[in-house]
């Protein structure tokens, strides 16, 4: 039984290797501070639920960030706004956002892979998660703030489902997340990091 117990955990890491080494993740640089600021927008907003009255209002500005119109998917819009309150809050120009102002989650990775540095495939605290649906350009986007192991980490994403005292809620929210795990029909595309670079100012 032993024996039995061994094998199946070697073979486990053996996918688990071929797994992450198929996986891709590149990193862009961003500035430490700008960083660390997106970070804290995006911690105020978790907990936001889509059918208050705020929470409209809320959602309407991060589609806004990026051009978009109500009603669309956010949870890129989301990531993208916590960036832009940041660098208003820092004074700093558009120019050092590390993403591209888009809605589109795969837009991220495709801009991390032809302007960013691969790296080995290990989730790291700002990293984006990337899932794709199909082969499509649609897809879904979440932020690691936390990582723990076997490719387990918590991530926060805009444009999620959670049950809250019995109830299920659409909005921002901090979830458990695997890095190799497919979410729902979408599989993970990649990881999109960032390296710190110094500030100057």
């Amino acid at each position: 039984m032993v024996r039995i117990v061994r094998i199946i955990i070697v073979i486990l890491v053996f996918l688990l290797s071929n797994i992450a080494f198929s996986l891709s993740r590149y990193v862009l640089p961003c500035r430490a501070d700008l960083l660390e600021e997106s970070f804290k927008m995006m911690q105020r907003e978790t907990g936001t639920i889509e059918k208050s009255v705020s929470g409209q209002a809320r959602i309407k500005e991060y589609l806004k960030a990026v051009g978009l119109a109500k009603s669309n998917p956010y949870c890129a819009a989301g990531q993208y706004w916590c960036f832009s309150k940041a660098i208003s809050n820092l004074n700093l120009p558009h120019s050092t956002i590390p993403i591209p102002r888009s809605g589109l989650a795969s837009s991220f990775f495709n801009y991390a892979k032809s302007k960013g540095n691969r790296t080995a495939f290990k989730p790291k605290m700002h990293d984006l998660i990337i899932w794709r649906k199909g082969t499509t350009k649609f897809g879904h986007v979440e932020r690691i703030v936390s990582v723990q192991s076997g490719g387990w980490v918590e991530s926060i994403g805009f444009n999620t489902n959670k049950v809250i005292d019995g109830k299920a809620e659409k909005g921002v929210f901090l979830h458990r997340r695997n890095v190799y795990h497919s979410l729902g029909r979408m599989a993970i595309r990649g990881l999109a990091g960032f390296i710190t670079e110094p500030v100057y100012d």
